[in-house]
């Protein structure tokens, strides 16, 4: 039967409701503000009384003035917000003082305090002191923690013994690191053998030891064995472990012996009693010899090699084996084989004894590094100033700090950690309770959230027992709703009221420390409302997921139903006219994404939000404050830009930094880049100026400068995603600025960068993400990021979510009470047990982290809850809103469903909304004031030409080689993809014996001509055509001989563009190469490229377009057959048509002694000698690959052109020279690589009137 919720708290003094007027301001006080219920307020008003001297007996011994006020909390953004309202608090009243204005209607307080001072002299006093205080704000002793205590040691230093010359170091990581390497080298470079093969199973790199220590070091570590090195601990380890294992082993061979005897005997006269199935001999055989052997050879893992075998010899293991209920007795083997293991599992573990060693080393060696650099910490700053109190000069010490700060208020004081306790408390004495010094404790242990920060909610407990009798309350929360305030009160009254350990779990019999105590609520004067209804203050909803029967979900699976049910929920909402606020007497206020937060527990909650937001054109934001701006994607570009900008003269450096996506070039200005050597020398002219500003200016500079002259912040600002890599980038480059400082030249700076990628968020708050807009965005918050801030509306879509603690945990730091109150203890070699208590540590803080989440909202919370499965269970017990629910008991789906709706029977303002199986629809979103009037949708009535497409002569070709595939609309532009081998089937076969049988010369190297030797294959002949196209560019300009100094312009280029392209290694031969191609020349006109491009009188890539309707692929193969090289075999082109346009690219155009040729490289590969380039070769290779078809229509462009272009004038007899087809390997053969084609006038007559009439030779009709 459950106790009475009343008597739950009979051990506790109750707390009072604090009066801000008459709350006692010296002494030792402990104020327990709840969420939402005015703290910085009650600070302010308090802040007003102790300059005032406000309170007789009540009120401080003298009037102060904020340099004597200690005010402290924990973050810088705090003290600047605190300062602010303290400062506009004095304001206010020195202007409420001297009647310059009246107190607002509901600030009573002002109004009081202003009364209890007589008008006249007294009040004019008052407001003296006050504006004296608001002038002197400035001075004001309001710090965090950190800043306080390096302002005591700075201070205070002979009394402290703190020296003048060390400077604080905010991030301590490089340090660590150093201090790790530095072990790494003295300790484990001397080992080999045994012993350092066991010191790399615990860290198999030095990267691996310095993460260790940087996650040990934050916790307190034991000293190690005194100066022991570590060979000779691990040494002495290994010989302690042999031996206990000898002794643990000694006598087993024959126990293993005994043991298979009795299970022998019990199979052969008592078979009946035991189930076959699971005890067979073939089993136990297996297993009993597995433990001979290892009773011959011990070690630590002989559970694992027993397998299934370690739990059924044991007598736990043996009885399920048994049928039956008829007793057996079982021998004294199993019950030792179970102690065995048991002392097995217990024996410490080796990894352990090497991790503390290496701890303790560590951080004696990163305080020497520190003294040699003149360097402390913030850690180190709250154990100089706890030793310096503790010392022979701590009555000095405190003295003096008393005398300068005789009053101390303490802001969010649930999240110290022991060490800033024990300070305040060796100051002021808080058990005392003295007269002549204040210490003002305000803070709520139910946001205690930062256990990961050093913060402990025992020592909040340790003052609260210190403070008994002297504990107050502020009991009204001023920014919910009350439906809102009592949905909320009803998750944790709940468990107040149930017997067990309490909401918190810290109740234990009739004692609990941190009760759940129920606030009021003052309400708001506007209403969330949703079709003239209001909308409910807690929605739950409910997902039992898809499946069928129903069974618990998977992380992944919440986490993807929970993000598109949540922003679907948020698009409904924005979409609904009729949703927003509506206050008396007011037009209704439609809800807006900026009223909107959405709150995760990690980065995959968040960015599963986000995605789901996006994809409904929701534009969010994201808040954290532990990623890392070194983790993002801006951060490694960064890195590589800096490493173009750094080397422009290298081009993969340049290529790097300019392909990233920080750069937005599109693939086309990269393609470009690769491909123009004027356009990528522009490129990196850009970088050496960037460059230069880097070295005169600053690496901020230059960064600024990236931005201007790319036009980046435009380019990112277009896309959704913009402002948060604008603003990652200017936080990189303050970063970096502040970081080049302290380092010499810029590849130190690029080194410092580099390091932190790898290890991001190791310290410090400069590198958090900050954020990008404050614009009309739903927010994406972590919980922990959204403590002390308040939203119109809140979604929690995974309220039930948890990250349990199990096995693979690197350490424990479990809570202990210490010789001087609360601790913390370090458990490398932890049990069972002290991970039980570990992951209950973890679910009294998740309450707590729930607690802060229920209350952000002021109007309305949608929180998603759904049956978690881990195993093949349902473990919402784990968490903490299942805790809230049911306690720790386990329950079926359907009990979880019947909890909430227990739940919701308790308050009318919870409702319960059960989640469909199937996602829910995609509605994009769409800003009110940009919907545009729908009308009605035109139909479509046209028709079109549906075969209607794009040819070319490669497409024919391919179709030729590959029969079944279709002719392609649009061929893609390979110039050298005709060169592949037609006839595949005939392709000879390779002689493997012959090739075996060829005699191997290292080091040999072809004496044939380059062109003979140079790779092979269509890529290859696209890589040379590409060459060629800019050669014919730049006039083939490539001088006849090479330059022996190298100073060849030309020259250089294109070794450069053979290095762009990926061919460093043939740059040199394919210089040679095309030189001599450029030299060469032609047949008939004898004259060389290179000649014709003296002479201007070039065309490079001339494109053409032909109309064709339904132009028969037959008929152009009939009259090729007919006009090219007649009578001589050739393939077959396939009977298809072209209907549409017919296309191509001609390599080169050119005229010559008023005659006009159409020239097409080919590096068709006919054989390894200049003799195998006959003309009869050049001829059959023509043939076999069609290219007398393409010569054909190149011709006709060009008779199209010439007849367009020179009218009346033109002859073709006169200017049509004809094609050459220039075999490039082939120039020193006879024929010097050149086909001739003559231009037959009625072959290009037959095709011309082919192509204009197609249309109407055809008999068919096509719509």
């Amino acid at each position: 039967m459950n106790a009475p919720a009343q008597t739950h708290h009979s051990d506790i003094p109750s707390s009072q409701p604090l009066q801000p007027l008459h709350f006692p301001l010296w002494g030792s006080r402990l104020i327990e503000a709840s969420a939402g219920t005015g703290k910085t307020w009650t600070i302010a008003a308090l802040y007003l009384r102790l300059v005032l001297g406000h309170g007789a007996e009540n009120g401080f011994i003298k009037p102060l003035m904020p340099p004597d006020i200690l005010v402290m909390t924990f973050t810088r953004a705090a003290t600047r917000e605190l300062s602010d309202r303290i400062r506009a608090r004095l304001i206010e009243a020195v202007q409420c003082f001297r009647g310059d204005a009246e107190p607002e209607v509901h600030d009573q307080f002002l109004r009081d305090l202003r009364d209890a001072y007589a008008p006249g002299t007294e009040r004019d006093t008052a407001a003296w002191r006050l504006d004296m205080a608001a002038q002197c704000m400035d001075d004001a002793a309001i710090h965090t923690i950190d800043a306080w205590c390096q302002r005591m040691l700075r201070e205070h230093a002979f009394d402290s013994g703190n020296l003048f010359d060390e400077t604080l170091e905010a991030d301590e990581s490089q340090r660590q690191t150093e201090a790790a390497q530095d072990y790494w080298r003295q300790q484990c470079y001397p080992l080999s053998g045994e012993v350092l093969e066991e010191v790399l199973k615990v860290w198999p790199s030095v990267h691996a030891l310095v993460k260790d220590m940087q996650s040990l070091l934050r916790e307190n570590v034991p000293q190690g064995e005194g100066d022991l090195a570590l060979g000779e601990l691990v040494s002495k380890a290994l010989q302690q472990q042999k031996d206990q294992l000898q002794r643990l082993s000694a006598g087993w061979a024959d126990k293993a012996q005994k043991l298979e005897d009795w299970l022998d005997g019990q199979l052969a006269n008592n078979r009946s009693a035991w189930n076959g199935t699971k005890l067979r001999s073939t089993f136990y055989k297996g297993w009993l010899q597995t433990l001979r052997q290892w009773a011959a050879a011990p070690d630590l893992d002989l559970e694992a090699a027993l397998k299934t075998g370690a739990k059924r010899l044991i007598p736990a293991g043996l009885d399920e084996a048994r049928k039956g209920d008829a007793p057996v007795d079982l021998p004294v083997e199993s019950q030792e084989l179970a102690e065995l293991l048991m002392q097995l599992a217990a024996m410490p573990s080796f990894a352990s004894q090497l991790r503390l060693h290496a701890a303790a080393h560590v951080q004696q060696r990163l305080l020497w590094i520190k003294r040699q650099a003149g360097t402390f910490g913030f850690a180190d700053m709250l154990q100089r100033l706890d030793v310096a109190l503790a010392g022979d000069n701590g009555p000095a010490l405190r003295a003096s700090i008393l005398a300068q700060y005789p009053v101390a208020l303490i802001d969010e004081f649930q999240d110290t950690s022991p060490l800033q306790y024990r300070l305040f408390d060796q100051i002021y004495r808080t058990a005392d309770n003295g007269q002549d010094s204040a210490l003002l404790l305000i803070g709520d242990p139910k946001q205690s959230i930062y256990g990961f920060r050093g913060a402990d909610i025992y020592s909040y407990l340790q003052a609260r027992e210190a403070t008994a009798g002297r504990h107050y309350v502020l009991d009204t929360n001023f920014r919910s709703t009350h439906a809102l305030v009592d949905a909320v009160n009803q998750w944790f009254v709940q468990a107040e009221d149930r017997a067990g350990e309490g909401a918190f779990m810290f109740r234990a019999g009739q004692r609990n420390p941190l009760p759940f105590e129920a606030v009021k609520a003052n309400g708001r004067s506007e209403v969330l409302v949703q079709a003239n209804q209001p909308v409910p203050a807690l929605t739950i909803a409910w997902d039992e997921g898809a499946d069928e029967p129903r069974a618990p979900l998977s992380n992944d699976a919440i986490r993807r139903r929970g993000a598109e049910f949540c922003a679907s929920q948020i698009v409904q909402w924005l979409m609904d006219e009729s949703a927003g606020f509506a206050k008396q007497g007011q037009p209704l206020q439609r809800i807006r994404p900026a009223d909107i937060a959405v709150l995760v527990r990690t980065g995959k909650e968040a960015a599963a939000v986000r995605r789901a937001l996006a994809k409904r054109s929701v534009a969010s934001v994201y808040l954290s404050d532990q990623d890392s701006v070194f983790a993002s994607s801006e951060a490694q570009d960064l890195l590589l830009w800096l490493r173009a900008v750094a080397a422009p003269l290298d081009g993969l450096a340049v290529r790097a930094g300019l392909a990233t996506p920080l750069m937005g070039l599109s693939f086309d200005e990269l393609a470009w880049l690769a491909s123009d050597d004027e356009a990528f020398d522009a490129r990196s002219e850009q970088l050496k100026e960037l460059h230069s500003v880097w070295l005169r200016l600053g690496v901020l500079a230059m960064l600024r400068q990236t931005l201007y002259r790319l036009n980046l912040p435009a380019r990112w600002l277009a896309d959704m995603g913009g402002e948060r890599r604008l603003t990652n980038y200017l936080h990189l480059a303050e970063l970096l600025q502040s970081a080049s400082a302290q380092l010499e030249g810029e590849q130190a700076l690029i080194r410092w960068l580099a390091t932190q990628i790898e290890s991001p968020g190791a310290t410090g708050d400069a590198q958090i993400v900050r954020l990008e807009s404050d614009a009309d965005l739903v927010k994406v918050v972590t919980v922990h990021k959204s403590k002390g801030l308040e939203y119109p509306v809140v979604c929690l879509p995974f309220g039930g979510s948890f990250r349990a603690l199990d096995s693979k945990a690197a350490y424990l730091s479990l809570p202990v009470q210490g010789d001087d109150g609360p601790a913390r203890e370090l458990v490398l070699d932890y049990n069972t047990t002290q991970l039980a208590q570990a992951d209950k540590e973890r679910l009294r803080e998740d309450l707590r982290l729930l607690y802060v989440a229920l209350t952000r909202p002021r109007h309305a919370l949608w929180m998603g809850l759904a049956p978690m499965k881990r195993g093949s269970k349902c473990v919402n017990e784990r968490g903490a809103a299942g805790y809230l629910l049911a306690g720790d008991a386990s329950q079926s789906i359907a009990d979880w469903r019947a909890s909430i709706e227990a739940l919701k029977d308790r308050c009318a303002h919870i409702h319960v909304a059960d989640l469909s199986p199937k996602l829910p629809m995609v509605q994009r979103y769409v800003p009110a004031q940009d919907l545009p009037d729908l009308q009605d949708a035109p139909q479509y009535t046209a028709e079109f030409d549906r075969r209607w497409g794009i040819g070319s002569f490669s497409s024919l070709t391919r179709a030729m080689a590959a029969p079944s595939l279709p002719v392609l609309a649009v061929a893609a532009i390979s110039p050298a993809e005709d060169e592949r081998q037609m006839q595949v089937d005939d392709a000879p076969t390779l002689d493997l014996d012959a090739v075996a049988a060829l005699p191997m010369v290292a080091g040999a190297r072809s004496t044939a001509a380059v062109w003979h030797r140079f790779m092979r294959g269509p890529v290859v002949g696209n890589f040379l055509h590409d060459q060629m196209e800019w050669l014919a560019g730049e006039g083939f300009a490539l001088a006849a001989q090479d330059d022996p100094d190298g100073s060849e312009p030309m020259a250089a280029r294109l070794l450069r563009r053979c290095e762009r392209a990926g061919r460093k290694d043939q740059a040199a031969d394919a210089l040679q190469w095309l030189r001599a191609v450029v030299h060469q020349p032609l047949a008939p006109i004898n004259v060389s490229l290179a000649q014709l491009g003296e002479q201007d009188a070039l065309l490079a890539e001339m494109e053409f377009w032909l109309p064709a309707q339904r132009l028969s692929a037959t008929r152009i193969d009939a009259l090729c057959r007919q006009h090219i090289l007649p009578g001589l075999p050739r393939p077959t082109l396939p009977e298809r048509e072209l209907h549409g346009m017919l296309m191509g690219f001609a390599d080169l155009v050119f005229c010559h002694a008023g005659r006009y040729w159409v020239l097409d490289y080919k590096t068709n590969h006919l054989g390894t000698e200049a003799a195998a380039y006959t003309p009869d070769a050049l001829a059959h290779a023509m043939l076999e690959h069609r290219y007398d078809v393409q010569a054909a229509l190149y011709l006709l462009a060009l008779h199209r052109l010439l007849k367009s272009r020179l009218r009346n004038a033109y002859d073709p007899a006169q200017h049509l020279g004809g094609a050459l087809y220039f075999f490039m390997r082939g120039i020193d053969g006879e024929a010097g690589g050149m086909h001739v084609q003559p231009a037959p006038l009625d072959l290009l007559q037959a095709l011309d009137e082919l192509l204009s009439d197609s249309a109407e030779t055809s008999q068919e009709v096509q719509p």
